[in-house]
């Protein structure tokens, strides 16, 4: 399809990676469609297994409603890589790290407001793209902050059974002692994390002990609040926008370091969230969490398998957290502060297990990379 450059400009890109066909955004661009906005398009990052015709064949479908949608095949992602080499080295292939390539895409693109969404997060009836939109604007909004440092986003939810939930990544050594306290502030809000109804985006942990559904917000619960400066919470890239100036900070973290026969993951966005908070407090950026609310229909998992994948990054989780938050930045560019970042990490002994230090190098490493690649970008 031909685009009218005087009628179509991608202010916000969606991004997502999958293995399955995107059914799920015709309903955001009907969402969109129905609340007149207009300059948005749609970046389908595609894998080893994604099945490639029908998902060209649903694109053109949301094409039809007015919407740009690209879908990048693994082909065309190697020919766009031939740029950016080293990006290509650290972002593995069968890994939901490849949404990395979409935010450089839409950045690329010109989005000023990126929203990475799951391929198992469906739309509501609610203004989801004008929720997202307070992305790079100054609001004033009830703010934050806690005794320990951190914020429980599930504490915002009611839940059935009725029973507190910490969202995946809260850290282990802060639950249960997060007093909080509340005043409004104003700010300018760097990224926004959305919601959810059904499943909760929870660790394996809690859904192997009961099974939680999420109707809504708590009765009397703000729908939106932002957190105040040092006060952290897990960030997730399920239903999550951000603005383009913190790109530089938010590398989606590599995962998959084996340690005695099991291997690192599901903490990949938590970490790049927990970075990203750290950059952001430092530019005077403000994060907000509540609405938009999706649908979580969770794709099947093997809750056992799950705990596997979880179980060294709820061990390192808690000394990483400790480390992020002691860490003192004093650079004043998102590029800048986030390098400053990966430089005391690296320099760090965050772990008693080597191995995890080694990797926390890796990870730097690419950090750095990932910087490098954005300044060509943006």
């Amino acid at each position: 399809m031909t685009y009218d450059s005087d009628e179509f400009y991608l202010n916000i890109a969606f991004v997502l990676t999958t293995i399955r066909v995107p059914s799920l955004l015709k309903g955001y661009a009907q969402n969109a469609k129905e609340y007149n906005h207009k300059d948005v398009g749609f970046i389908v990052i595609g894998d080893n297994k994604t099945p490639h015709d029908a998902t060209h064949l649903l694109l053109r479908e949301v094409e039809k409603k007015g919407f740009i949608a690209e879908y990048w095949d693994v082909v065309r992602q190697k020919k766009w890589l031939k740029d950016f080499p080293k990006i290509d080295r650290i972002v593995p292939y069968n890994s939901d790290n490849r949404r990395n390539i979409g935010f450089l895409i839409a950045a690329q693109e010109g989005a000023e407001i990126i929203i990475s969404i799951d391929d198992d997060n469906y739309v509501t009836s609610e203004d989801y793209i004008g929720s997202h939109s307070i992305v790079g604007s100054k609001v004033e909004l009830e703010t934050i902050s806690s005794q320990n440092n951190w914020f429980n986003p599930c504490s915002l939810l009611k839940t059935k059974p009725q029973r507190p939930i910490y969202s995946r990544g809260f850290p282990y050594s802060k639950r249960w002692e997060d007093r909080i306290v509340a005043k409004r502030s104003s700010g300018r809000i760097g990224l926004n994390l959305g919601l959810w109804l059904g499943a909760p985006d929870v660790d394996a942990v809690t859904n192997l002990n009961e099974k939680v559904e999420v109707l809504g917000f708590k009765e009397g619960s703000p729908k939106r609040v932002m957190l105040a400066p040092n006060t952290f919470m897990p960030i997730n890239t399920q239903n999550t926008a951000f603005h383009q100036d913190i790109l530089p900070c938010f590398y989606y973290v590599m995962m998959g370091e084996e340690i005695h026969g099991m291997k690192i993951d599901r903490y990949g966005d938590i970490w790049t969230g927990l970075f990203a908070k750290k950059v952001m407090d430092q530019l005077g950026d403000r994060v907000a969490v509540g609405e938009p609310l999706t649908i979580h229909n969770r794709n099947q998992h093997d809750l056992l398998n799950d705990l596997m994948c979880e179980f060294w990054g709820m061990l390192f989780n808690d000394d990483l957290a400790s480390k992020v938050e002691s860490i003192h930045l004093t650079q004043k560019t998102y590029p800048d502060a986030y390098l400053e970042l990966a430089q005391k990490l690296e320099t760090s002994n965050i772990s008693s297990y080597q191995t995890f230090n080694k990797f926390i190098k890796k990870i730097t490493s690419a950090m750095k990379v990932w910087v490098e690649t954005c300044d060509k970008i943006l």
